[in-house]
């Protein structure tokens, strides 16, 4: 037997406002959203926003010196000593300061500074890295393994010296009176004299250099003075 209720038609747009009403209704009595936890530090009133940045920082890599058998080889880390991967001898990696008379003996890969005042007198510094803006006596003897630093007002016999790389300062002078060995030479103040070097030399803007050179390689930054004999032979030539 048929059916014979009748079937209610609403109209569009009363079906449009009762959908209306029930979504709305629904977002009245559902419970507030649960936030997800944030690793950002909780913002201070009146401070300017900041993004949060995370990364792994490599280690500082230097390049150690065995002061027993000579043998270089590389290190990362901050440790205040280190063993030769060759012969196992102990390495010192500190850093020193002097800033009076000096009479004893430091041996170290780390970086000394001869600030200005300071004087060795009867002493032996072997460094990995030096800045000397003191002076020293006849009896003394200064090298670095990686380069050494002229400052201004250094008093120094080029003689008692040894170093791979020589820097020469702004302010600084250095004067050579015999021929002068060094691998590397980067001029930021003035050099006199005669120098050879078997790498790079290289003038900087107001730096200078006169006498004689002798180098494979030779940069004159615009601004860098050169007023010498030179003979550059590169590799291979």
């Amino acid at each position: 037997m048929a059916d014979k209720r009748k079937t209610e038609i609403m109209p569009g747009f009363e079906l449009v406002r009762s959908l209306g009403k029930a979504q709305e209704e629904a977002r009245k009595h559902a419970p507030p959203p649960v936030q997800a936890a944030s690793s950002r530090a909780p913002a201070v009133p009146g401070a300017a926003p900041h993004a949060v940045f995370a990364r792994t920082v490599e280690p500082t890599r230097r390049t150690v010196r065995c002061f027993r058998c000579g043998y270089e080889f590389r290190f990362a880390g901050g440790a205040k000593d280190v063993y030769c991967a060759k012969c196992h001898a102990k390495i010192d990696l500190s850093d020193r300061t002097i800033a009076g008379v000096f009479s004893g003996e430091i041996s170290t890969a780390g970086h000394v500074w001869l600030k200005p005042g300071s004087r060795l007198e009867g002493a032996r510094i072997v460094a990995g890295s030096v800045r000397f803006e003191g002076a020293m006596d006849e009896t003394s003897h200064l090298e670095a393994t990686r380069w050494l630093e002229l400052g201004p007002g250094a008093a120094f016999e080029p003689r008692l010296i040894d170093t791979e790389s020589l820097r020469v300062a702004a302010g600084a002078k250095a004067v050579f009176r015999n021929r002068f060995f060094v691998k590397h030479l980067d001029i930021f103040g003035t050099v006199e004299g005669d120098v050879e070097a078997s790498g790079l030399v290289s003038i900087r803007a107001g730096g200078f250099f006169a006498g004689k050179l002798k180098s494979q390689h030779l940069e004159v930054e615009e601004g860098g003075g050169l007023r010498a004999r030179c003979f550059i032979w590169p590799e291979g030539r």
